[in-house]
């Protein structure tokens, strides 16, 4: 089985601070490596991750599809304010 690591960076926080004030305090600039286990020390809002699962998994699992014409991609947390940029790690 491919198993695809994923880098997924939080490339805009929408405040004025550049943190999300949910509980997770999500920084603009935060990187994530995504693999067989979900990230470690700090970790990823639980809610953003619900939000990124779904094509988070699509990408690890497969090889890049023909529909992909971008090397990224971009999804918003379920409040509105963090935008998190998913893209393969080559």
């Amino acid at each position: 089985m491919t198993l695809n690591e994923i880098k997924c960076e939080a490339i805009h926080v929408n405040t004025d601070s550049k943190i999300c004030p949910g509980i997770a305090k999500t920084e603009q600039g935060e990187v994530f490596i995504m693999g067989g286990r979900t990230p470690e020390p700090k970790g990823i809002c639980c809610q953003a991750f619900s939000a990124i699962g779904p094509m988070k998994l699509t990408m690890m699992l497969t090889d890049k599809m023909d529909w992909e014409k971008k090397e990224h991609f971009d999804i918003t947390c379920p409040h509105g304010v963090v935008t998190y940029r998913l893209s393969r790690i080559k």
